[in-house]
């Protein structure tokens, strides 16, 4: 397996080549500090945390928050790498960081990164009435949530229902939490509140099939992006799949064509869905440009 160069926040523009996934992050292009590391058996067990809210009390500064605008009509703040400097993580987050590295197989899951094609899910989302109108109302899991940008989208476009899972507990708790306490709580007010129905969210660390296993929990649309770059994971994925997601639900998935050097990619997924047979899917969005990403529509048989 791979190490890769550890970033916390790519810039929009000049986005990085390197993705997300529960076992490990490979860059689609190799560079010269990859090193290898000895891969281990052992996940994390899941569990769902309480939600912990620290913006009221201590409001963040403009300065360590970026801003990504998937439509004209709003927009997401989220925490950058200077916000993510000063905190204090667990060792193995402390560890990859250290190790100039993305990951640390099973330990880290590179939850700190924004990565680029989660910028074109959020987008294409956003992009007419009828995809906004999709989410409203319906229940969503932010798979490998991450920044949370996905599932704070969803809130934002109404969505009845918001559960964001990641594997790292510190990402959830020092990221995403923040996060949608910067999006969907910050200016609430208790008049707000009473008036509004009231909205289910939660967050869930861990391994996927723990988090498939233990939880009954199902969704009208799954999103998720950069999972797929591993074989090793499309059956835990597509099974996570057939038993959370509701009989005429949906899933997202943002990924890059191909993964260079792991052997993952759209075309390897589409393949594992075809033997799978319990879904259908159909590409929905493509850049060609740059590093080829593409946007992936599942629905059941």
């Amino acid at each position: 397996m791979f190490k890769f160069t550890f970033q916390i926040e790519p810039d929009k523009e000049t986005p990085s080549v390197a993705l997300k996934d529960e076992e490990t992050k490979p860059s689609a292009e190799a560079d010269e500090s990859t090193t290898t590391v000895e891969v281990t058996t052992d996940v994390y067990p899941c569990e769902e945390l309480t939600f912990q809210s620290s913006v009221q009390e201590s409001p963040i500064s403009p300065d360590v928050t970026s801003t990504f605008s998937p439509a004209p009509d709003y927009s997401i703040d989220y925490l950058n790498q200077l916000a993510l400097l000063d905190e204090t993580f667990a060792d193995d987050i402390v560890t990859a960081e250290s190790d100039h590295s993305d990951l640390v197989p099973n330990r880290y899951e590179g939850g700190l990164k924004v990565w680029e094609c989660t910028y074109d899910l959020g987008e294409y989302l956003a992009a007419t009435d009828e995809r906004k109108a999709e989410l409203h109302g319906k229940k969503v899991l932010d798979l490998g949530c991450g920044a949370g940008i996905l599932g704070i989208e969803a809130l934002l476009l109404g969505s009845s229902c918001v559960h964001f899972q990641d594997y790292n507990k510190d990402v959830l708790t020092k990221l995403t939490m923040v996060n949608y306490d910067l999006n969907c709580r910050l200016n609430e007010t208790d008049a707000a509140a009473q008036e509004s129905p009231t909205v289910d969210v939660k967050f869930f660390s861990g391994d996927w099939g723990c988090f498939t296993d233990k939880y009954k929990h199902t969704y009208d649309l799954i999103l998720t992006s950069e999972t797929i770059y591993s074989t090793q994971n499309y059956t835990k994925l597509l099974t996570l799949f057939d038993r959370k997601l509701v009989p005429d639900g949906v899933v997202y998935i943002a990924a890059k064509t191909y993964y260079f050097g792991v052997g993952g990619g759209v075309r390897l997924f589409e393949q594992a869905i075809d033997k799978d047979g319990r879904f259908r899917h159909e590409v929905v969005w493509k850049c060609d440009t740059g590093v080829k990403r593409e946007i992936v529509r599942l629905t059941r048989k």
